[in-house]
């Protein structure tokens, strides 16, 4: 099964995209910020981590690099109401979003990962 974790400190943003994404038959697991992404990271193998930019521990970035240390084969999502540094070369999705946008952009980050396996 397909693994994802979605970090954001908004519970309401947590729920709405773990109900979007669990029923196309991921397995969700969520995190309210980087300590608790940490934890979670140590112990299961994510095919894709979606985070919002700001958290009230931590960035985005920071998560990245959390990841790309230690798993680089992961994808990365940014959720972001602000305007994202597309120079950083991770993917990001903009606030507000509807449903069927972030289905589209997940299917599409997890089926390039499969084409690279």
């Amino acid at each position: 099964m397909t693994k994802i974790c979605v970090v954001d400190d908004n519970p309401l943003i947590l729920t709405v995209v773990k109900k979007a994404l669990s029923i196309l038959g991921y397995g969700l697991f969520t995190a309210s910020d980087r300590k608790e992404f940490c934890t979670l990271f140590e112990k299961e193998d994510f095919d894709l981590v979606i985070t919002d930019y700001y958290l009230k521990d931590s960035t985005a970035l920071e998560i990245a690099k959390d990841i790309l240390n230690k798993k680089p084969s992961t994808r990365i999502l940014i959720m972001t109401g602000k305007e994202f540094p597309e120079e950083t070369g991770l993917p990001f999705i903009k606030k507000p979003f509807s449903i069927k946008e972030l289905r589209n952009r997940v299917i599409e980050l997890l089926s390039n990962r499969a084409d690279e396996s």
